[in-house]
């Protein structure tokens, strides 16, 4: 018998033995389940089912693993190599809800990693970051939960916003009511861009447009929201430029309940075609014994008649 034919009949030889080592593996590993009977695997699979949501709602959504079951309702993401511009956003929502309530000037460093729910595209971010204190520059852990209301619409809620391991606080007092679908503002028949004498909205100085950074976030979130595939804004941002912004409020710019109307540039063709002068209009209420901030409001062309 020749060398060669020796080898390959010591190959097959070898084939064999590997795979009757792993049928007999197979065998032992799978001996429990198939000596356990339907309502067995129904006993552990809904076990499997109450540890996983138990461990779900004692971290109220920020830490999960995967699901024992086909459909995971929360998807984790990790943003060591970069993050979705929705995330970001919705991140410095959640600053932002943080600094009206208690008086800060948090700004956001970095997002860790962000859970979204996965069944629908009105979905739930439970965002994880490291937020900075420019008065002492120290970093610290910032939790966020933001809801979206309706998809492709400027529709949000920002029910926790907190650092993490900080106890809830509950400011008490006011009488604003919560409404997680305030009235969707409209743009009034009288120009808000230009003083009339009667007080009723107030043309912000450029002084403080630089001072509150949060003008920004409400027209990027405004765009953002109406303009995107699932949770990939479709566009970038950065052509945006801001003109005037009025708003209309009797308590100024930390009012709780106020519209602002924002005029703006938009020189992304590819989003708004050759109308670029535009008003995005946007109500902020935020309760204060519940803490929920809610955002709402729409885009248009400067234009009345050709609203969006």
């Amino acid at each position: 018998m020749g060398r060669g034919r020796k080898v390959e009949m010591g190959r097959r030889q070898a084939v064999k033995i590997r795979r009757r080592q792993q049928r007999r593996w197979w065998k032992v590993k799978m001996r429990p389940r198939m000596k356990m009977g339907e309502k067995d695997i129904k006993e552990r699979r809904d076990l499997l089912m109450a540890k996983y949501y138990e461990t779900l709602n004692k971290s109220e959504g920020f830490d999960v693993s995967g699901a024992p079951f086909d459909m995971n309702p929360i998807r984790a993401y990790h943003c060591d190599d970069g993050c979705c511009e929705l995330a970001l956003l919705y991140a410095m929502m959640g600053l932002h809800r943080y600094n009206l309530l208690q008086g800060k000037n948090l700004q956001l460093s970095r997002v860790k990693k962000y859970n979204k729910t996965s069944c629908t595209h009105i979905d739930t971010y439970y965002i994880t970051l490291e937020a900075e204190d420019p008065d002492c520059g120290s970093l610290q852990i910032f939790q966020t939960e933001v809801n979206e209301r309706r998809y492709r619409k400027f529709a949000l809620a920002c029910p926790v916003a907190r650092v993490l391991g900080e106890t809830k606080k509950t400011i008490t007092g006011g009488d604003i009511k919560l409404e997680y679908r305030p009235k969707l503002p409209e743009l009034p028949e009288e120009d808000p861009f230009v003083e009339d004498g009667t007080n009723r909205f107030y043309l912000l100085k450029d002084s403080e447009l630089q001072d509150n950074d949060w003008i920004r976030l409400y027209l990027e979130l405004a765009v953002a929201t109406t303009n995107r595939d699932i949770d990939v804004v479709e566009e970038s941002l950065t052509n945006l430029k801001i003109l005037k912004v009025a708003t209309e409020s009797t308590q100024g710019l930390g009012d709780f309940d106020a519209v602002f109307y924002i005029e703006y540039e938009d020189s992304c063709e590819a989003r708004v075609g050759k109308d670029v002068h535009r008003v995005a209009i946007v109500r902020r209420i935020l309760d204060k014994q519940s803490e929920v901030l809610c955002l709402r409001g729409h885009n248009q062309s400067i234009n009345k008649s050709a609203a969006m």
